[in-house]
């Protein structure tokens, strides 16, 4: 939770550092909430650790004049043990940076989609098919795509439902074995592509009629 309170404190103040410029500009920015259900695409995740899971965040938001916008998210994923399944714990953090194209339909209604890339720091523990216990932790980069749809509220609230891919492979050459810190040769490669729907709920910090400031 202290990297999820960093990522945090970090869009704040990049929000806090925008210069008022930005406004005349044209530029607005948003940030909010995000929740989603994030689930591993390689099926033996769902068979052996029981995802989907959840996983929490926060969008932040700055739109130019014309179609293009930028979005930079981080979030915080878990998993926990269950007592009528698997014994361990899956964690993750995902900070992403996407440029987006967007377009109003109509008054309060626009749908977007972009990609970009995406930076997971993940972390491991449990028994494997030996019965051995291993913690094992790693990041990898990687890109995703979104597309989805948002809509006005009401004063400066929005909403938004968007779907997420994303792609991303980690190999891993150390771990620790029932305590024992061993080499893992050769190394194990892992799929963490992922795929999710996020909600979001933005509030228009500055640059819109709506905005708080």
């Amino acid at each position: 939770m202290i990297r999820l309170t960093l990522i945090i404190a970090t869009f704040s103040v990049l929000l806090l550092t925008v210069p008022d410029s930005c406004a005349s500009d044209g530029i607005s920015v948003s940030a909010g909430p995000m929740i989603s259900n994030l689930e591993p695409v390689d099926v033996s995740y769902g068979e052996k650790f029981l995802t989907p899971g959840t996983s929490i965040g926060l969008a932040v938001d700055i739109d130019a004049p014309g179609i293009l916008d930028f979005r930079v998210t981080g979030e915080y994923f878990w998993k926990n043990s269950s007592p009528t399944g698997w014994d361990g714990e899956l964690s993750a953090f995902l900070i992403s940076i996407m440029p987006l194209a967007s377009y109003q339909l109509m008054k309060d209604f626009s749908v977007f989609a972009g990609v970009g890339g995406v930076y997971i720091i993940g972390k491991y523990s449990g028994s494997d098919d030996f019965g051995e216990y291993v913690e094992a932790d790693g990041s990898a980069a990687g890109f995703t795509f979104a597309i989805g749809a948002e809509v006005v509220l009401v004063g400066p609230i929005s909403g938004r439902l968007e779907y997420r891919r994303c792609f991303a492979d980690l190999k891993t050459d150390n771990a620790v074995i029932d305590g024992a810190a061993s080499t893992v040769y050769p190394a194990a490669e892992t799929d963490l592509g992922n795929s999710q729907f996020c909600i979001t709920f933005p509030v228009s910090i500055f640059g819109s009629e709506e905005s708080v400031f």
